[in-house]
């Protein structure tokens, strides 16, 4: 069938009504209604590639980064792949998988692959995993290629700086709390504590009980609390204990925090006294275009991989989150699609280059100079804009909505789809990340 421009206009043009009032449906039958035609398609993973990825770190230096371990035996991690009713469809060891293709229903699925259980909260005791959606088209196979697992659980380690050590008494101890699950480090605890992370984003709750003598005598019995807030899963908190003020009968403790993940930057706020002048990240961006944390904007896809194309399945989840420490200057997205053209975009009063800071400067990239409004389009699409954008210094950028008027105009075959986001902060640093999508009919 050939799709003219004004067809796919007016198909995105209803359902861009629909979707303004919460009313987008994709409904269908593949088969047409004829049920004697086979509803499957195949599900490739005998060259499934699988990077599990540990953080690396100094905990005097703090040297940040990532590598990939080859003491984690990914051979023994369990998949499990689950239908849109979350039920067990297949369940094997990542060693053990099928060589053979699998026969699915026509679909959405979900492949999912952990370690082991996690604990509530024990040392020294990561697991890893993740999850990745798919869809299984009749009659065509879907091949699942690379999959990289990332730190299940919030790990938490402990340090105090050496004057501060000689005026603590041996037998204190900092007890970190995460949810229900606490554990005690010792002043001479050199391991990792890994925890649970029972919400979204979670609190560690820190309580430092012992004795304390700022003339290193005459000690007496201090409780001191500080709280990190806003953790999540996969996030390492270093936390640095220091004397901020040492009197006698009138001391504080500062904290000083240093916050990373797997392949994706988290904010996090921290109660009290906070510095980051203990450690620093090391000069320069990364090779995907991100600025160091701390001197220019960060953007992720929460839950994947910005740098790799995905393909679109029904309910994915399109969050983009911007991290901009200095607040967000100019916030520009780019559409770059096989279908979604600049022509077809205007026939919905929208345009390919959008302005979130201000919507109404988005432009036609073949006319820059002609300013257009998109400020109710874009509001209509659940966008963030103006104020919600503009000095902020972290954004969470959804454009789900968006995404499925995309499957729903393109035609048969694979159209990509590529959303080029580019934030500058305050301090003029800019990041530019291309998120990029492929729908298949």
């Amino acid at each position: 069938m050939k799709i003219t421009k004004f067809t796919v206009v007016a198909l995105i043009a209803a359902l861009f009504v629909g979707c303004a009032e919460g009313n987008l449906s994709f409904g269908g039958d593949d088969n047409g209604g004829d049920t004697t035609v086979s509803n499957t398609g195949l599900l490739s993973i005998a060259n499934l590639a699988v990077d599990c990825r540990v953080d690396e770190s100094d905990p005097d230096m703090g040297i940040l980064g990532t590598r990939a371990t080859r003491s984690t035996n990914v051979d023994m991690f369990d998949c499990t792949i689950l239908n849109s009713d979350n039920e067990v469809e297949m369940a094997f060891k990542y060693g053990e998988r099928p060589t053979t293709d699998i026969e699915l229903a026509a679909g959405d699925y979900i492949f999912k692959i952990q370690s082991g259980e996690v604990q509530g909260a024990a040392w020294d005791a990561p697991e890893y995993g993740t999850e990745r959606a798919f869809k299984i088209v009749r009659n065509q196979t879907t091949t699942l290629s690379e999959i990289v697992c990332s730190l299940l659980q919030i790990k938490v380690s402990v340090s105090y700086a050496p004057d501060l050590l000689e005026r603590l008494g041996e037998k204190t101890v900092t007890e970190v709390t995460v949810g229900e699950n606490t554990l005690s480090f010792s002043l001479t605890e050199t391991r990792a504590g890994f925890f649970v992370a029972p919400q979204v984003l979670n609190n560690i709750d820190m309580s430092i009980k012992g004795t304390y003598a700022a003339d290193k005598v005459n000690f007496k019995p201090i409780e001191m609390n500080k709280q990190v807030r806003d953790v999540k899963a996969g996030q390492h908190s270093k936390i640095h204990f220091y004397v901020e003020h040492a009197a006698e009968g009138n001391i504080s403790v500062g904290v000083t925090l240093q916050n990373w993940v797997t392949d994706e930057i988290v904010p996090c706020n921290v109660a009290d006294l906070v510095t980051e002048e203990e450690w620093k990240e090391p000069s320069g961006g990364d090779e995907g275009g991100n600025s160091p944390q701390g001197e220019g904007p960060s953007i992720v896809w929460d839950k994947h991989n910005i740098d790799q194309r995905e393909v679109y399945v029904e309910g994915l989840e399109v969050d983009l989150l911007i991290t901009a420490p200095k607040g967000i200057k100019e916030f520009l997205v780019e559409i770059k699609s096989d279908v979604m053209t600049p022509d077809v975009l205007a026939g919905v009063n929208l345009c390919n280059v959008l302005n979130l800071c201000y919507p109404a400067k988005s432009y036609d990239s073949r006319n820059p100079e002609v300013l257009i409004d998109t400020e109710i389009p874009l509001r209509n699409l659940k966008f963030v804009v103006g104020d919600e954008v503009l000095n902020q210094t972290f954004v969470k950028l959804s454009i789900s909505e968006f995404v499925p008027l995309l499957a729903a105009v393109s035609p048969e075959g694979s159209s990509n789809h590529d959303f080029v986001i580019n934030v500058t902060d305050n301090d003029g640093n800019t990041t530019v990340k291309t998120l990029m999508l492929q729908t298949v009919k």
